[in-house]
């Protein structure tokens, strides 16, 4: 059977008891009313992905849509998009990076097989106001997607899939900011043709298929099959409605709106709460023009909340690629901690040692794989480093700021980070709090482990 959202749903609700909660009254998410309630789940630690029933417009009218949203909060909703057991951070990140190497060519099928094609709106009778497109944060500068944007490399038969904001503007029009990765490539060789880009913007689909956006491939890596690698089934794709075989989107999606990224004009898109949990500023982007939807006759829309934890994790295989970069360059490297470390600017690497020096070599390479990071502790393997309390135990204990602290200037920063005093060059900052191999050092102080194992406490405290 092929993968979708509502199989992921399924294996959600079979694997993990009480997922997802439902909200069965209406909700209007353009007034904040969906952001109300996932901050206030999140800030009583309930972080189940979550099913509004109901959804208005932005014109405030019942929608056939329903809601998805904290859908990567825990390593175990990760862990079902894989379809996993795992739920450990490090074993999570092997996993993935395992089967982020497989490869599934794509299966083309017909309009008639393709749950996408059951309702077709042409671009005389779309209103992107009929959508019940989220606002998420005070400050943002409209209601705003968070979909997998998919376009084809102008020159060559290869897909490329990316996370993209995008703002509402009007009946026929978004904002789309795209970083200088791939999407950003594909658009400048089509616009110095004068010519659009066709995109495909996906609105709910499989999690292992969502994901699959996030992880950091190679320019010539057709990244439909690199989906079906994650999927474990070859991605069904079915020709556009506008473009035919020139864009095929996916069959199994929720909705699909198909457009293009207009050449030879800008809009002003922003502000928007972004994954550093910082208001991102207003700038000068591009300008979508929707062409037609496809979509299912009851489709659920799936939104990552700007700015909180669901947004954070949704760059989980940005994380096991730093871990991969770190584990490579020094194999004594046992975890890191990324997102939750006060990410995604800051990250802690757990490491066996084996010689003066292997942290920082770790530390290197780990910065090498993300412009984000800028701040690297290094921490023993004993530490966790996702436990705050126990890193800056090992920061407090084990680090000379003469000797075990180094600063590292003029290197590219991120365009998120508000610190920067210059668009994109800055500075960073390694700490090794690692027990030194060169001298003695005392132990930790420990209770004996067979001691600990053999006392139960309800046998001796009275209740």
């Amino acid at each position: 059977m092929p993968k979708d959202l509502r199989s992921w749903l399924k294996d959600l609700k079979n694997r993990i008891p009480g997922e997802p909660l439902t909200v069965s009254r209406e909700v209007q998410p353009t007034r904040f009313e969906v952001s109300a309630i996932l901050h206030k789940l999140e800030e009583r630690g309930k972080l189940e992905a979550v099913l509004f029933k109901k959804v208005a417009s932005v014109k405030g009218a019942p929608t056939k849509f329903q809601l998805l949203s904290h859908a990567f909060t825990t390593h175990s909703k990760l862990a079902v998009s894989w379809d996993q057991e795992i739920s450990q951070r490090a074993a999570l990140f092997e996993n993935y990076l395992e089967i982020s190497k497989q490869r599934h060519p794509t299966s083309v099928v017909g309009s008639s097989e393709a749950p996408v094609k059951e309702v077709i709106i042409d671009e005389a009778s779309l209103d992107l106001a009929d959508l019940p497109i989220m606002r998420h944060n005070a400050q943002d500068g409209g209601p705003y997607l968070t979909p997998v944007v998919v376009t084809r490399d102008p020159d060559k038969k290869r897909y490329n899939t990316s996370w993209n904001r995008m703002m509402y503007i009007d009946s026929h029009h978004m904002a789309i900011y795209m970083s200088p990765r791939h999407l950003w490539t594909y658009f400048q060789e089509a616009e110095s043709r004068g010519k659009p880009l066709p995109i495909g913007v996906v609105l709910g689909h499989h999690m292992g298929f969502m994901l699959s956006a996030s992880a950091l491939t190679h320019l010539e890596d057709d990244e439909y099959e690199v989906a079906g690698g994650l999927l474990g089934q070859s991605l069904r794709v079915v020709p556009s409605e506008t473009y035919g075989d020139r864009l095929l989107i996916p069959a199994d999606a929720e909705a699909v709106i198909e457009g293009e990224i207009v050449p030879q004009k800008r809009t002003i898109e922003g502000p928007f709460g972004e994954f550093a949990g910082l208001i991102g500023a207003q700038r000068v982007s591009w300008l979508f023009r929707a062409r037609a939807i496809s979509r299912r006759r009851q489709p659920i829309m799936h939104c990552v909340f700007g700015a909180h934890l669901d947004h954070l994790n949704a760059h989980f295989p940005i994380e096991a690629s730093i871990f991969q970069r770190a584990k490579q360059a020094i194999p004594g490297v046992k975890d890191v901690c990324w997102l939750s470390s006060g990410g995604p600017f800051h990250l802690v690497i757990s490491m066996q040692k084996k010689t003066e020096g292997e942290p920082m070599r770790a530390a290197m390479a780990a910065m090498s794989a993300s412009n984000f990071i800028k701040h690297v502790i290094v921490v023993d393997a004993d530490i966790d480093p996702g436990d705050a309390k126990a890193v800056m135990w090992a920061v407090a204990s084990c680090c000379q700021a003469d000797s075990d602290m180094t600063i590292l200037n003029n290197i590219q920063g991120q365009l998120l980070d508000p610190s920067l005093k210059e668009e994109t060059r800055g500075s960073g900052m390694v700490i090794d709090a690692t027990r030194p191999l060169d001298r003695a050092y005392p132990p930790k102080a420990t209770v004996p482990e067979e001691i600990l194992q053999r006392i139960q406490l309800e046998k001796y405290i009275e209740t």
